[in-house]
């Protein structure tokens, strides 16, 4: 295991997963935050919602560009200049006093961030040819730490700053990854034209009927991560009778049990089948979003947190894996980028859909609906096992 962290590659493992515990948290602290933010600008819940939607969705548009790029320049570059992006949006919401002028910061971090994942995952492909199962978990381990420390930061912010101020320490830690960034990179930073050809990419895609199985899986897991995790601490405050500081805790707790989930989930799919192990993790979200509806006791809602959250963080690193095995290494960072635009972008649905049937429905009718995408996803998942 340790391995995984040494030498050149490890270096560049440890900085990549860094930055992604840096930047998440500054992209997911606005979810801990959302009922004062929601006060703060005078908007309703459904607003808020679309206002995050818009951020995943310039996340998506940007997603098949950044593969793209680290295709045909380099990794490093699009890596420097997706920092570059965010840290300019993390300005502009520390700054920002008005709703327009706090979305255009959400799109430019969620923009920032879609050029920054693509790359990542051409960095990590071309780094490790072995125990790759295992640098994807430690990746989306980093993930899932950052979405942790987006809730300790709205605890620290909340209370003690105004919200803007969360902000802050994000845009100077980021610039930190970056300079480390270009002290890692080896190579030239050569900048010349490219030419997307989405048409051509789309059509190798497409030939497979694997391709639209994948997207259905990830798509729904998306939609369901993206709703899920916006709404969460709103949820557990207006359903459940959390306080402010105990719904944070459990959003918090949610993706420290994804951090010792996907390094597991990663390891164990570079031996098992990834298909079978993500029909597993669908298994966990049902029981865990039924008992997270169903039950009001503290300790049912966090068994049923601890399942959910099994089940929305284990499918990320199995289905990585599965799709590093069969994607061409030298065309993945756009192959990947054009099916990421695709799942991003449905699930950037999530937040509005959550948010919108929240205020018609209520909190609870708009979490329960959820169970539906486990079943939907399951059944592409089987089908993909079997082929296998």
């Amino acid at each position: 295991m340790l391995e995984t962290f040494r030498g050149y590659n490890g270096r560049q493992l440890n900085l990549h997963a860094l930055g992604i515990v840096v930047s998440l948290s500054g992209l997911l602290v606005v979810a801990p935050m959302l009922p004062e933010i929601i006060d703060y600008f005078g908007v309703s819940a459904a607003e808020a919602g679309v206002s995050i939607s818009f951020m995943w969705a310039c996340n998506a548009a940007a997603q098949f560009p950044g593969g793209r790029y680290s295709d045909r320049l380099s990794a490093g570059v699009v890596l420097l200049g997706s920092q570059g992006v965010m840290i300019l949006g993390f300005l502009v919401l520390a700054v920002a006093t008005t709703f327009p002028v706090f979305v255009a910061g959400l799109g430019l971090i969620g923009a920032g961030y879609g050029l920054f994942e693509p790359a990542g995952f051409v960095l990590l492909q071309t780094q490790f040819e072995e125990n790759r199962g295992r640098a994807f978990g430690v990746r989306d381990a980093a993930v899932n730490l950052g979405s942790a420390l987006s809730a300790v930061l709205a605890v620290a912010i909340v209370g003690t700053f105004t919200w803007r101020d969360a902000f802050v320490p994000v845009v100077v830690l980021l610039a930190l990854v970056g300079a480390g960034t270009h002290r890692l990179n080896c190579g030239d930073y050569a900048v010349s034209r490219v030419t997307l050809d989405l048409k051509a990419v789309c059509s190798r895609l497409f030939r497979e009927r694997e391709t639209y199985a994948v997207l259905v899986v990830m798509s729904v897991s998306m939609f369901l991560w993206q709703g899920s995790a916006s709404f969460l601490p709103a949820y557990l405050q207006a359903v459940k009778s959390f306080t402010s500081f105990e719904a944070t805790v459990a959003f918090a707790s949610m993706f420290v049990v994804g951090m010792v989930v996907t390094p597991v989930a990663g390891t164990l799919s570079d031996a098992w089948s990834p298909t079978g192990m993500g029909v597993a993790a669908m298994g966990f979200g049902v029981v865990g979003l039924s008992t997270l509806v169903l039950v009001d006791s503290t300790v049912g809602v966090g068994l049923g947190l601890i399942a959910y959250a099994i089940a929305i963080t284990a499918i990320w690193p199995v289905m990585y894996v599965y799709l590093s095995d069969v994607l061409a290494t030298e065309t993945i960072g756009g192959d990947l980028g054009v099916l990421r635009t695709v799942y991003f972008a449905v699930g950037s649905l999530g937040p509005a859909y959550i948010g919108t049937a929240a205020t018609r429905l209520g909190y609870t009718a708009a979490f329960a609906s959820l169970l539906v995408g486990f079943g939907l996803a399951a059944i592409p998942l089987v089908w993909l096992g079997r082929r296998e």
